[in-house]
């Protein structure tokens, strides 16, 4: 009878030694896991082979016409990674003038991933719309275009992008108190890259 009471007191101390958050040496124990790696990617984009190239200057526009131009992004990714890219339009010049043809020109880009592809000013460009997505034109200082130029394990992808400007048919020769007609602005085509998986 004595024994059995004994065996109990025991049993309950267990508990609440291990109630408390105490561990015994003896109950520890650990495993390895090996094989985990982490590797690293780099990516690169560039403008017709440099990180900045000037456009231009895009001259003779007017209500209702279009200048086009042309120009190539390579990317190149590594370590598994793909590459997005992003093309943002960006005030240059903040003048009066600048800012006001700036705010009344429109935009549109096209992309291609073949070199033979057309950029006219008069007929639709090849290759997909993406801006505005379902084509037409957009407003220059909100364009905000993306797309997909290396897909995660190809390495390296080139595309052909065409940007068309216009001012829109029915612009008043002065906007704000400004003259359009000899007006000029200094704008920059910003294109980011993001890596993806």
């Amino acid at each position: 009878m004595v024994k059995r009471v004994a065996l109990l007191a025991a049993g309950a101390a267990l508990v609440l030694l291990t109630g408390t958050g105490v561990t015994l040496a003896l109950w520890n124990d650990s495993e390895t896991i090996e094989g985990a790696t982490v590797s690293s990617g780099t990516l690169d984009i560039t403008v017709d082979g440099e990180s900045q190239i000037t456009v231009g200057p895009l001259t003779g526009l007017y209500p209702g016409g279009v200048v086009a131009t042309r120009i190539q992004l390579d990317g190149q990714a590594s370590g598994n990674l793909g590459l997005d890219y992003a093309i943002t339009s960006s005030l240059s010049d903040t003048s009066s003038a600048s800012s006001t043809l700036f705010s009344v020109l429109d935009a549109q880009i096209f992309v291609d991933d073949s070199a033979a592809g057309s950029c006219s000013t008069t007929a639709t460009p090849s290759g997909s719309p993406i801006y505005p997505a379902g084509g037409g034109y957009g407003d220059l200082a909100a364009l905000s275009a993306a797309g997909t130029l290396v897909a995660p394990d190809d390495g390296s992808a080139t595309a052909y992008v065409c940007a068309r400007f216009t001012i829109p048919s029915g612009t008043p020769p002065t906007v704000g108190g400004v003259e359009l007609s000899g007006a000029g602005s200094s704008f920059a085509l910003v294109v980011t890259g993001e890596g993806t998986r």
